[in-house]
C-alpha cells in the first residue's frame, strides 16, 4: 500500500507538470514566435515481486520523460511595421547580446527595430545578425555581423552620362565656319556686366542635364548642337558654367599658362568649354562618325592638328572629357554617350537601337540618363523575401544595404530555452547551420509579419481537463491506500 500511494504522488507531480506546461502555453498564445511546449510521461522504476507463477515485476510510478518544444509553423500576422519579418519554414534569426563578442542567441520572433545608432536590434536590444551588402555590386561582404542601415547615404559622382537628340535634317549648311569652341568665350562670365559665354545665334539646339561632383553638389552640363559647311555633318560642345571650372592644366601645356595651373574663367577663353567634337550622319539619319577633341584653356582647336584630338583605345565605348568642380589635384573623367559605341577603328560608331539621330523633325532630346546622385537620407525600408534589407532615400535612390542571415539545428527540440523569445545552443541541439534565406534548406522571409504562437488552444483546453481528472484519479488512489491503512490500523490485537 505504502508503494501505491508513492505511485500515486508521482503521478500527482507528473499531472502537475503537464498542467503546467498547458498554462504556460495558454499564457504565450499571444507571444510571436512562441514554441508550443510538451510534457512526455514514462513509467518509472519497477519492483520484483514473487507470484504462484515465479518472480515478476510490479511498477513504482510515472517519471516525467521529457520536456520539450514543437517547432511546428506558426501563422502569420500582418503588420504595417517594414522591420517586422517572420520566417516560412526552419530556421531562427541569429542574435548578438550586447556586451558579447558571440551571436549565440536565436529567436523565431522577427519584432525588430532600428536603435538610435541605427542597428537593426529586438525589443530587448539585442542585434540582429546579417551581412553587409556592396551597393555597387550587390554582393554580400565579410563575414556575419551586426546589421547597420546608417541614416544617409554617401553621393556619387557622375560618371557617365548618355544624351540621345534628334538634331533637324531641314536645317541647311552653314554658309561660314564659325566653329561652336570659336564662338565660345569663357571670360565673359567674369565681365563688369556678365554675358553668357556662347550666343544663341552660334548653334542651333542645346540640351541640358544635372550631374553631380564627388560632393553631391549638383551642375549643369549643357551640350550644344551646330550644323557644319559639310553634308550630314553637326559638331557639338560639352560645356559647363565657366566659373565652377576648376580643372588641371595638362601638364605639358602648363608652361604655356604659367603661372596658373588650373583653368580660371578670368583668364581663359576655354574656361567651361570640356570637349569638342563632330558627328557624321549617313543619308538615313544615323549616326556614322563621331570625332572629339579636348579645348585647351586658350580654347584653340583646329580639327586639321592632332595636338587636341582624343584618340579612343579597342576597349573604349565613347569619348570622356574631364572636369573638375571641386579643385581636386586630379580632374575627373565622365563618358559622354551619344547613342553609339565606338566600332573599334579609326572614328567610326554604330549606333543602338536608341542614338542620336538626323531626322527632318525638329531638333530634341529623346532621352537623357546620368549615374550620380546627391547624398540622401533614409527615408524607410523594405525586406525581401530572401532577407535583404534595401533603403529608400530622399535622393530617389534605392540600395540593398543588408541580408539577414538564420541558422538552424540539427536538433532543435534540444535548444536551451532562455526566456524572452530567446533560445541558446546546447550540446542536444548540435551547433548552428548559419545560410541566406532560401539556402540549405532554411526557410524565406515573410515581411511585414510576425509569426504567431502555434498553441492550438482546442488541443491545450482538452489536455488541461484530462490531466485533472489524472490528477483527481491519482488522489482517488491515495485516499484509497489511506483508508486501506487506516483499516489496518484500526484492527484490535
Amino acid at each position: 500500500m505504502i508503494n501505491g500511494i508513492y505511485s500515486a504522488l508521482s503521478g500527482l507531480f507528473s499531472f502537475s507538470r503537464k498542467v503546467e506546461s498547458t498554462a504556460n502555453n495558454v499564457a504565450n498564445i499571444n507571444t510571436p514566435g512562441f514554441k508550443a511546449g510538451r510534457v512526455t510521461l514514462q513509467d518509472g522504476p519497477t519492483q520484483s515481486v514473487s507470484t504462484a507463477a515465479g518472480s515478476a515485476q510490479i511498477g513504482r510510478g510515472v517519471n516525467v520523460s521529457t520536456i520539450d518544444n514543437i517547432f511546428s509553423q506558426g501563422s502569420f500576422e500582418s503588420t504595417p511595421n517594414p522591420t517586422d519579418m517572420g520566417i516560412g519554414g526552419q530556421g531562427f534569426f541569429m542574435l548578438r547580446q550586447p556586451g558579447s563578442a558571440q551571436a549565440d542567441k536565436y529567436t523565431r520572433s522577427g519584432g525588430f527595430q532600428f536603435n538610435q545608432e541605427g542597428y537593426l536590434v529586438n525589443p530587448a536590444g539585442y542585434y540582429v545578425q546579417g551581412w553587409t551588402i556592396d551597393p555597387t555590386t550587390g554582393e554580400r561582404q565579410g563575414a556575419i555581423g551586426d546589421i547597420n542601415m546608417g541614416n544617409s547615404t554617401a553621393p556619387v559622382a557622375t560618371q557617365r552620362i548618355e544624351m540621345n537628340v534628334n538634331v533637324d535634317s531641314r536645317k541647311g549648311n552653314e554658309n561660314t565656319d564659325i566653329s561652336l569652341v570659336d564662338a565660345w568665350d569663357g571670360r565673359n562670365a567674369t565681365g563688369t556686366n556678365p554675358t553668357g559665354p556662347i550666343d544663341s545665334t552660334n548653334y542651333e539646339y542645346a540640351s541640358a542635364i544635372k550631374i553631380y561632383d564627388s560632393q553631391g553638389a549638383s551642375h549643369d552640363i549643357t551640350v550644344y548642337f551646330d550644323r557644319t559647311t559639310n553634308n550630314n555633318e553637326w559638331e557639338f560642345l560639352v560645356t559647363s558654367n565657366p566659373l565652377e571650372d576648376h580643372r588641371n592644366i595638362a601638364t605639358n601645356q602648363q608652361a604655356s599658362y604659367a603661372p596658373l595651373d588650373r583653368y580660371t574663367a578670368s583668364d581663359h577663353k576655354g574656361a567651361g568649354a570640356l570637349m569638342y567634337g563632330t558627328i557624321n550622319f549617313n543619308n538615313s539619319g544615323e549616326i556614322q562618325n563621331i570625332s572629339a577633341y579636348n579645348v585647351p584653356p586658350d580654347g584653340q582647336v583646329d580639327p586639321a592638328l592632332t595636338a587636341n584630338r582624343i584618340v579612343l583605345g579597342g576597349a573604349d565605348s565613347n569619348y570622356s572629357f574631364a572636369l573638375n568642380f571641386t579643385g581636386d589635384t586630379v580632374n575627373h573623367a565622365i563618358e559622354l554617350s551619344l547613342g553609339a559605341r565606338y566600332s573599334g577603328q579609326g572614328t567610326s560608331f554604330i549606333p543602338g537601337a536608341q542614338a542620336s539621330t538626323q531626322y527632318a523633325n525638329s531638333s530634341t532630346t529623346t532621352f537623357q540618363d546620368q549615374d550620380g546622385f546627391a547624398a540622401g537620407y533614409l527615408q524607410s525600408i523594405s525586406v525581401g523575401t530572401d532577407g535583404v534589407v534595401t533603403g529608400h532615400y530622399s535622393n530617389g535612390q534605392v540600395a540593398k544595404k543588408a541580408q539577414v542571415s538564420l541558422a538552424t539545428f540539427n536538433n532543435p527540440t534540444g535548444l536551451f530555452l532562455e526566456g524572452g523569445n530567446l533560445f541558446s545552443e546546447t550540446t542536444d541541439s548540435g551547433p548552428p547551420l548559419s545560410g541566406a534565406p532560401g539556402s540549405n534548406a532554411l526557410g524565406g522571409i515573410v515581411p511585414n509579419a510576425l509569426e504567431i504562437s502555434n498553441v492550438e488552444l482546442a488541443e491545450e483546453i482538452p489536455n488541461l481537463m484530462i490531466s485533472k481528472r489524472f490528477y483527481q484519479a491519482n488522489l482517488k488512489v491515495i485516499q484509497t491506500a489511506d483508508e486501506m491503512l487506516g483499516s489496518l490500523l484500526d484492527t484490535k490485537g
